[in-house]
């Protein structure tokens, strides 16, 4: 039940009595938990000692800090290439999908993803 009643939040209105303010920036969250996690933005107190770049969770520090060291510890099952973040190697693993409706105008070449389709339209297949 609390599932279903923190979803219900999200279809309220931004300007429904039930939305919140922040009171730093001024943004307007329609749930709780969105405003508890937004708030974590204005303290930024995990910072990395190589760039001096500071996050709110520690979390996204230490996925930052591989971009200093070049670990890239989320590998892929089918091909082997390696990622520094899970969203990438997810991301990735689409292009092992069979279902690929993203289609080139132009070469007429498919895509799993959308922004690999954009990514290809910068490419030299366009220039």
């Amino acid at each position: 039940t609390s599932n279903l009643s923190r979803h219900k939040q999200t279809h309220r209105s931004l300007d429904s009595k039930m939305a919140k303010k922040c009171p730093t920036c001024g943004k307007v969250y329609v749930s709780m938990p969105a405003m508890a996690m937004h708030l974590l933005t204005h303290d930024l107190k995990h910072k990395c000692e190589v760039c001096g770049k500071a996050f709110s969770r520690p979390w996204l520090l230490q996925g930052h800090m591989r971009s200093h060291t070049g670990e890239k510890p989320f590998g892929c099952a089918h091909c082997g290439k390696a990622f520094a973040d899970r969203s990438n190697l997810r991301a990735h693993m689409q292009t092992h999908s069979a279902f690929k409706h993203f289609k080139c105008k132009r070469c007429s070449k498919t895509f799993a993803l959308k922004s690999y389709l954009n990514k290809h339209y910068e490419s030299a297949c366009f220039k």
